[in-house]
C-alpha cells in the first residue's frame, strides 16, 4: 500500500465532485431549492481536476527515484494510465453510435484523442470530443514529459527558495485569465485557460514544489481538520467568483494546504477519514471511475430520457443508480485493465520510507 493513503482517499472526493457536476447538469431538478443545493454543492465540481492536477505533482515527486531514468518514468507512466484511457475512449465511441450521437467531424478529435494530443486542439469539438474528460489527460502526459526536468531542478531548491516559488505559482494560476483576455483572441481564451497544457502546468508544479517542502521537513501548514475546513469553505465559496477564475484558480490555495496536511497526518499516524479502507479502495479507482462516468450518464440519459425534470427524491435515486453503474464499471476497468500496468510500474520499485518526526497539528 502506499505510505500516503489519505491522499488516494483524496483523489476519490474530487473525482465523486466531477461525477456531482455531471450528475446534476443531466439529471435536473424541478424544485428550485433542490436545484440551488445541487449547484452549491457541485457546480464546482469540475475543480476536481485542478486537485488531480497538483496532487499528481506532488506524488510523483514523493515517488520520484533517482536512480530511475527517464526513459523508465516515462514507460511506466504511459503503463500507468494509457491502456485505461483507450478502453474508456473505445466505450465512449460505442456509446456514441449506439445513441446516434456520433458528430460531423469524428475522425480528427478521435485521431488527437487516441494519442493524447487533443489538449493542444484550440477547437472544442476536438479537446472535448469522443471522451470530453479526457482533455485533462492531455495535460498530464505533457506534465509527465517534462516532470523529471522539472524535478531535476526543484530538488535542488532549498526552502527559503521553495517557499516564494509556490506563491508565484499560486499567483500564476490566479492571473492566467487576465493574461488570456491580453494575450489570447476571445473565441480561445476559454481553452487557453481551462485546457491548454502549458497554462495548467502551473499546477502540476505547485504540487512538486510542495512534495519538496514536506520531503525536506519545511511544510508549516495547518492540520488536517483545518486545512480540510479551509478547503471546503473555498469549494463552497467560488460560486461568487468571476466564471474563468472560478473554473482554474478558485480552490488552488485550498488544495495547496490540503494535500500537504494529509501526507502529514499519514506521516505522523495522526487520524484521517481519508485513510479508511473503504474510502482508500474508492481512490485506487477513481482514475477509472472519472474515465468511465461521463459516458455512462450521458449513455443513460439518451437512451432512458433521463433529463427529467425531476423531484428531489427521484433524482437523487437516478443519480445513485448512474453512480453504482460507474462504479461497476470502473472497477472493472481498474481490475483488468489498469491493475496490470499498475504492476508494471511498481515492479521493483518500491516506495519511499520516509518518516517525519511526530508535532501536533497547526
Amino acid at each position: 500500500m502506499s505510505r500516503l493513503p489519505s491522499l488516494t482517499g483524496l483523489r476519490f472526493a474530487a473525482a465523486f465532485g466531477v461525477f456531482g457536476l455531471h450528475a446534476y447538469s443531466f439529471v435536473t431538478l424541478t424544485d428550485p431549492v433542490a436545484r440551488r443545493g445541487a449547484q452549491l454543492l457541485f457546480d464546482a465540481g469540475d475543480l476536481g481536476v485542478s486537485f488531480f492536477f497538483v496532487l499528481s505533482g506532488f506524488v510523483l515527486t514523493w515517488s520520484a527515484r533517482p536512480d530511475r531514468g527517464p526513459l523508465r518514468f516515462w514507460q511506466g507512466r504511459v503503463a500507468r494510465i494509457y491502456p485505461a484511457y483507450l478502453v474508456a475512449l473505445a466505450l465512449a465511441v460505442v456509446s456514441l453510435y449506439v445513441t446516434d450521437r456520433v458528430p460531423p467531424i469524428f475522425w480528427e478529435p478521435l485521431g488527437a484523442g487516441a494519442v493524447l494530443l487533443h489538449g493542444w486542439y484550440t477547437q472544442d469539438f476536438v479537446y472535448l470530443g469522443i471522451n470530453p474528460v479526457g482533455w485533462s489527460l492531455s495535460c498530464e502526459m505533457f506534465f509527465y514529459l517534462c516532470f523529471p526536468l522539472l524535478h531535476a531542478l526543484l530538488r535542488r531548491w532549498r526552502p527559503v527558495a521553495l517557499y516564494p516559488s509556490a506563491l508565484v505559482l499560486i499567483a500564476l494560476t490566479w492571473s492566467m485569465p487576465w493574461i488570456a483576455e491580453v494575450a489570447v483572441v476571445p473565441e480561445h481564451e476559454r481553452w487557453f485557460v481551462y485546457v491548454f497544457p502549458v497554462t495548467r502546468m502551473t499546477e502540476f508544479t505547485l504540487g512538486i514544489v510542495l512534495a519538496r517542502l514536506v520531503l525536506l521537513d519545511a511544510w508549516r501548514g495547518p492540520g488536517l481538520r483545518a486545512a480540510t475546513a479551509i478547503f471546503v469553505a473555498n469549494y463552497l465559496a467560488v460560486g461568487w467568483l468571476p466564471a474563468v477564475t472560478r473554473d482554474t484558480a478558485a480552490v488552488v490555495v485550498g488544495t495547496a494546504l490540503l494535500i500537504p496536511a494529509a501526507a502529514l497526518a499519514d506521516l505522523r499516524g495522526d487520524r484521517s477519514p481519508w485513510r479508511h479502507p473503504v474510502v482508500v479502495h474508492l481512490g485506487e479507482v477513481s482514475y477509472a471511475f472519472f474515465l468511465v462516468h461521463l459516458t455512462v450518464i450521458v449513455t443513460a440519459a439518451e437512451l432512458l430520457d433521463l433529463r427529467g425534470p425531476w423531484a428531489l427524491w427521484p433524482a437523487l435515486g437516478i443519480a445513485a443508480a448512474l453512480l453504482l453503474v460507474s462504479y461497476a464499471l470502473a472497477y472493472a476497468l481498474h481490475r483488468w485493465v489498469e491493475a496490470p500496468g499498475m504492476r508494471l510500474l511498481n515492479r521493483r520499485v518500491p516506495w519511499p520510507t520516509r518518516r517525519l518526526p511526530v508535532s501536533p497539528p497547526l
